[in-house]
């Protein structure tokens, strides 16, 4: 009988460790929160919440260990940005009983509520597309921050981090192929002691579509990072303005492009022939200079 009965002590045992250890899956609801506290990230158990391009060419975070996904993308020109509400799978369109969204970005800081805008076919106060504006969306940059909401009563939170050529999620990252390739203008520029190459990505440039122009800075052969550049579009006179001022970012080396400042695109008005770009360069430790670059347009 001793024997019997260790036998049965020790099946009860394993299936109460069996059934502990099958608690806490991902169908759980997200701990809540007490009243006034921001509700803890909701992670990959990684801390990296970016799972890599979404559906939308967005960057994705996880909300409740993988029972939701949002997917952050942003409009520059709009100033807008829309997050999708995705499945575990994350593709499918997950509506959700949420009035709103806050999306928190940092550096600068500040915060969106996006709204509700129901995809066609989503009822009875269910959503899987929220929609805001802010003026600071409209610069060009990498954004990262948090995205939040109640549903259904629980609380989610989702980290995310916007990466450059597509790095642990989409942003603005890109490839140029072969008509898109780096085009510089002129003799490279002095701006005390660097050097300056001024162009535009693309051999042909066509009314009614983008430039995208490029800026390499180097100071003793190595490329400068921590200078702030922008550009703007003017007519060929110089005095009307066809595009506003917008920042770039710093693209580092790749094994087909050098370093340069670049992703601050200039939409071409129509019927246009030859314009200027206009370029501000804004050196961490110096003064700013401002270059105007002549080109034809197709």
């Amino acid at each position: 009988m001793k024997t019997s009965h260790n036998l049965i002590t020790a099946f009860v045992t394993t299936v109460a460790l069996t059934f502990l250890s099958g608690c806490g899956g991902s169908d759980e609801p997200a701990p809540v929160t007490p009243a006034g506290q921001q509700p803890a990230p909701q992670t990959d158990g990684s801390g990296h919440a970016g799972h890599g391009a979404g559906p939308h060419e967005g960057t994705l975070a996880d909300w409740g260990g993988g029972k939701y996904h949002v997917e952050f993308t942003v409009n520059h020109d709009k100033k807008e940005s829309v997050v999708y509400v995705l499945g575990s799978d994350e593709k499918s369109p997950a509506p959700v009983k949420a009035d709103k969204i806050l999306l928190s970005i940092t550096g600068p800081d500040f915060q969106v509520e996006l709204t509700a805008s129901p995809l066609e076919g989503e009822e009875d106060g269910l959503c899987s597309r929220f929609v805001g504006t802010h003026d600071n969306l409209g610069i060009v940059q990498e954004f990262q921050g948090t995205i939040s909401a109640e549903v259904d009563g629980t609380p989610y939170v989702g980290e995310f981090k916007e990466s450059a050529h597509g790095s642990g999620g989409h942003a603005h990252g890109h490839t140029h192929g072969e008509d898109d390739a780096l085009v510089w203008e002129g003799e490279p520029r002095k701006q005390a002691d660097m050097q300056i190459q001024l162009g535009h990505h693309g051999k042909h440039l066509h009314a009614g579509k983008e430039v995208e122009p490029a800026v390499s800075i180097t100071r003793d052969g190595k490329p400068v990072s921590d200078a702030k550049v922008f550009n703007s579009l003017l007519s060929a006179d110089g005095e009307t303005v066809l595009a506003k001022e917008v920042a770039t970012i710093f693209e580092p080396t790749t094994k087909d492009e050098p370093a340069h400042y670049a992703q601050g695109a200039l939409a071409i008005p129509k019927d246009t022939k030859n314009v200027i770009i206009r370029f501000r360069v804004v050196p961490s430790d110096g003064d700013a200079a401002t270059y105007d670059v002549p080109v034809t347009v197709e």
